[in-house]
């Protein structure tokens, strides 16, 4: 898998495996925390650990000279207009090593492993309280992503 370059030299990006598991719950936990979403750990733990042993998803976590900084979950869904679609579902990096790059590695990394599995585009979803809180948007179109005009609804099953 092709890495893109960025401001820090010695970043990695590695997928979530056994071994940095509890870092990569870790991580999500505080994010969610950090944007007022509900995250109770153990939920996040399951549904990561499922994540992770499922080919049509892919997470990863950025090191950066033997720390933890970010993560990024991804899923690619097959559908009948675009074919197989991927989707960059959550994406964070840690407060304090904002403004580096990283956010963008995690995303070409998740780019790049879209491709490898045959998906014809990426999408990503961004909520009102990410907008107001980071500009969302603006970050993503200067990645090439461009608003569809779609709304999405969900209905809960639990």
């Amino acid at each position: 898998m092709t890495i893109a370059r960025g401001l820090y030299d010695g970043l990695e990006i590695i997928p979530v495996d056994a071994h940095n598991m509890e870092i990569a719950v870790s991580l999500l936990h505080r994010f969610f925390q950090e944007e007022g979403f509900s995250g109770d750990r153990s939920v996040i733990a399951a549904n990561l650990d499922r994540m992770r042993r499922d080919d049509n998803h892919w997470v990863a976590v950025a090191l950066n000279k033997g720390h933890f900084v970010g993560i990024v979950t991804v899923t690619s869904m097959l559908y009948i207009e675009w074919g197989r679609l991927g989707e960059i579902g959550d994406l964070y990096v840690l407060p304090e090593a904002r403004g580096n790059g990283i956010a963008r590695r995690l995303v070409q990394a998740s780019i790049d492993w879209c491709r490898d599995q045959g998906c014809n585009a990426v999408e990503v979803v961004t909520t009102p309280l990410g907008e107001a809180a980071h500009g969302l948007s603006n970050f993503y179109s200067r990645l090439g992503f461009a608003a569809t005009g779609r709304t999405i609804s969900l209905l809960r099953l639990d």
